[in-house]
């Protein structure tokens, strides 16, 4: 068996690494903090790429799988991408596919971002629609202008939906076959996050060998110094030893394997265990520094910690991997 990405994987990847190089470099991320929008250029060559709409139909543009999705998420990461970009591309689209394809055969609602959530408060940044996931239904809900609620991440905005916009919302579908596809969407959203985590801190950890290759103190580079190698080289392992797991969860949940959702649930408890110590790590040999706007470093740190509790915290996901372990019937068993 065969988990390691195959060459059009990772030619797809660096394909999306190229790309966001350009257009979402860390001045435009910054400019996300303050206009609560995404550039157009960025959406639509995403767009382009067929990022977006990867789990889609291939009539509407779908290519691939979760395979393909999970990697060129990790370079998102990578570049600390502003909008919904996890929601869109991992919930809404298979979601409207399965239950509303005639909502994506209008241009508007293929090429437009689409936020989700599962409660009242969701992230909205450069979002005009949005699905609310509840139990058994989905809900369409037209965001129109909404003011951002304080947040780590002002280019990850969240808003509360208010009790007239709730109203409003339209049914999409609903029933038991909704339910299960709602908790399949979880399972991608938590793994996509999962993956951009992993961008993140392998970015912060690069930056953070730069910027103390480049630093002296008492005539040496403090990279050189032993306290500083080992905080980047736990970092480093971290992220390495995560990357396997959102590897076998992707491949899982491609195949419709039945130890999928507790493969995605170990992808995000291993991710935000990973970024937590990268971050912690870069800040710690940045200094204060790192706090500042100023400097690169800020934005991955704020987006990692605001994506920690996103699609799950790293205690729901570790009941969820006890829970499976100890069932009658493990959804591991297969694995």
């Amino acid at each position: 068996m065969r988990f390691a990405p195959t060459d059009e994987q990772l030619a797809f990847a660096e394909a999306t690494r190229g790309f966001l190089a350009r257009a979402a470099t860390p001045q435009v991320v910054r400019e996300a903090w303050s206009t609560h929008g995404i550039p157009r250029d960025l959406w639509n060559g995403l767009t382009d790429l067929g990022l977006l709409t990867m789990l889609a139909p291939e009539e509407l543009g779908g290519a691939g799988s979760e395979l393909e999705l999970t990697g060129a998420l990790e370079q998102v990461g990578r570049a600390a991408a502003p909008g919904p970009i996890v929601e869109h591309a991992a919930v809404a689209i298979p979601l409207l596919s399965a239950f509303a394809p005639e909502l994506l055969r209008g241009n508007d609602f293929l090429r437009e971002p689409i936020t989700v959530s599962r409660s009242d408060v969701m992230p909205y940044i450069g979002a005009r629609h949005a699905l609310l996931l509840r139990g058994d239904a989905i809900l369409r809900v037209d965001l129109g202008e909404r003011t951002p609620l304080e947040s780590l991440d002002d280019s990850r905005a969240v808003a509360r939906l208010d009790a007239d916009t709730l109203a409003a919302a339209v049914p999409v579908a609903d029933g038991h076959d909704v339910a299960a596809a709602i908790r399949l969407a979880a399972d991608r959203a938590a793994l996509g996050t999962a993956a951009v985590l992993l961008g993140l801190s392998a970015r912060a950890t690069e930056m953070t060998v730069e910027y103390t290759g480049n630093r002296t103190q008492f005539g040496a580079p403090i990279g050189s110094f032993q306290a500083v190698k080992h905080h980047l080289a736990n970092a480093h392992v971290a992220v390495e030893m995560a990357r396997p797991l959102t590897e076998a969860a992707a491949w899982a949940l491609s195949a419709d394997d039945a130890g999928a959702s507790t493969l995605c649930s170990m992808a995000k408890v291993t991710a935000n265990k990973a970024a937590r110590t990268a971050a912690k790590a870069a800040l710690q040999c940045h200094g204060a520094i790192g706090y500042t706007m100023e400097a690169d470093l800020h934005l991955y740190l704020m987006r990692i910690w605001s994506l920690l509790n996103a699609w799950g915290t790293t205690d729901e996901h570790r009941e969820r991997v006890y829970a499976s372990w100890h069932a009658p019937a493990t959804a591991l068993a297969a694995v």
